[in-house]
């Protein structure tokens, strides 16, 4: 696969959410659109939009973890060769990729693959330019944004679930 056609990662500090944050409000809708999402019956257009929101949500608490001290940094089922350290980086970069539909950064080599899910385990689903594209989990939904994985339950139920702690703090 290469890399020629995408904008290299800027490793700069995103800004803060505001002082009004309301760190509760983001929790609860992260959690809400993690169950509906979790669906399989959930039409392709209504999925994404989903997953536009719910990135934006918990884009904002990642950022807000990482300014009060406590940034979230696990690697588990990340694939850290497509220019992402943890999921923290992951997350931006996908909330970027839903966000910005105009931007490069979702490409793959000579194609444009905006956006994929694949559901159950499908470790193959399609190969697009040498880049294996698929689900390697039975009980989780894989979501493409261009040549970044991210899982549904191992990585977003994952970060949810531990940014729980910011609501408490």
């Amino acid at each position: 696969m290469g890399t020629d056609n995408v904008l290299p990662f800027e490793r700069r500090v995103p800004p803060n959410p505001p002082q009004d944050f309301d760190v509760r409000h983001a929790l609860r809708q992260c959690e809400a659109l993690l169950k509906s999402l979790g669906q399989y019956q959930v039409a392709d257009d209504m999925f994404e939009a989903g997953m536009a929101l719910l990135l934006v949500n918990l884009n904002d608490l990642v950022q807000r973890a990482r300014s009060v001290g406590q940034p979230l940094v696990f690697t588990e089922h990340v694939d850290t060769s497509e220019d992402v350290a943890n999921i923290s980086e992951l997350v931006t970069r996908c909330r970027n990729a839903a966000c910005h539909v105009w931007g490069r950064s979702s490409d793959i080599s000579s194609a444009s693959l905006h956006f994929t899910r694949i559901s159950g385990y499908y470790p193959r689903a399609t190969v697009l330019d040498g880049k294996v594209l698929g689900c390697d989990f039975h009980d989780d939904i894989a979501v493409y944004y261009g040549r970044y994985r991210i899982y549904l339950n191992r990585h977003i139920g994952r970060a949810v679930r531990e940014l729980a702690r910011l609501a408490e703090a």
